[in-house]
């Protein structure tokens, strides 16, 4: 392919699996991508025929096996109706949760979600989410109201590995990882990268830190054309004051070559 500039605008797995020997040899920094690590977080939506506003936020369930976190949506569509709106006419929320832990066992089957059926996930989570509620929120979530539910379809079984496959992991921020991540401009003059891994000002793999990677790309490749037309806007992540003294102790407990006090016995 004959092209003046290159965006490479894909996850790190798959980003560096075209590093060949001939691009490693004029960028060297590429090869740290090996090191980056990625795991599984993927969601499933859960469509139910009553509103369910537990929280006006997300709901972390700390408790479960599976490390859900969840998130009511129909409240935060002011502008909709989803039952006008949505589907069938008789589902009026949803429930969006986030499986981060496919490798211990559940509460129902006794089984990690990577070794569950779609069916098998769907009710394990389902009653995990049930089981970190109480008092009116837990009466919120009857089994009667859910009408149907939608598991990420990069989840597929695999007869030959006996067990589900994930077409789309999620990149995790290591210790030390930031070294290993690059920029956006690589040492390549024309190839640009981006991504949920390329380093920006949020820095954690979320769309709006992919988002801020394709700004970023945009306006590099602006800068090596000497283009004067206007830069797409690039935004600081808002960094809460009430953090910085405990941040500032841990850098100097780090430096000193103590633990973390949350580590400490």
């Amino acid at each position: 392919m004959d092209a003046d500039w290159f965006v490479c605008a894909m996850p790190a797995e798959r980003a560096r699996m075209l590093w060949n020997r001939e691009i490693l040899d004029l960028d060297p920094t590429l090869a740290a991508m090996n090191n980056l690590v990625t795991d599984w977080m993927n969601g499933i939506q859960f469509y139910l025929t009553a509103d369910t506003p537990i929280t006006n936020g997300h709901l972390g369930f700390i408790d479960s096996p599976w490390a859900l976190s969840a998130l009511n949506q129909g409240q935060f569509w002011k502008s909709r109706d989803l039952a006008r709106d949505y589907g069938d006419g008789t589902v009026r929320d949803i429930l969006s949760v986030d499986i981060s832990d496919w490798n211990t066992p559940g509460i129902l089957y006794g089984k990690p979600a990577m070794d569950c059926t779609r069916e098998q996930i769907a009710a394990e989570t389902w009653a995990q989410i049930q089981a970190g509620l109480y008092g009116k929120n837990k009466a919120l979530l009857r089994d009667d109201c859910v009408h149907s539910w939608y598991l990420d379809p990069a989840i597929q079984w695999s007869n030959t590995e006996g067990r589900n496959t994930n077409d789309e992991p999620l990149l995790i921020n290591t210790a030390g990882s930031w070294d290993q991540r690059p920029t956006t401009h690589t040492n390549i003059p024309n190839l640009f990268l981006a991504g949920d891994y390329v380093r920006t000002n949020i820095d954690l793999a979320t769309m709006e830190g992919a988002n801020e990677s394709g700004r970023a790309a945009a306006n590099a490749i602006l800068d090596a054309t000497g283009s004067n037309a206007e830069p797409a806007t690039v935004f600081q992540l808002n960094r809460l004051p009430q953090f910085e003294p405990a941040k500032q102790l841990d850098r100097q407990r780090y430096a000193a070559g103590q633990p973390h006090l949350l580590d400490t016995p």
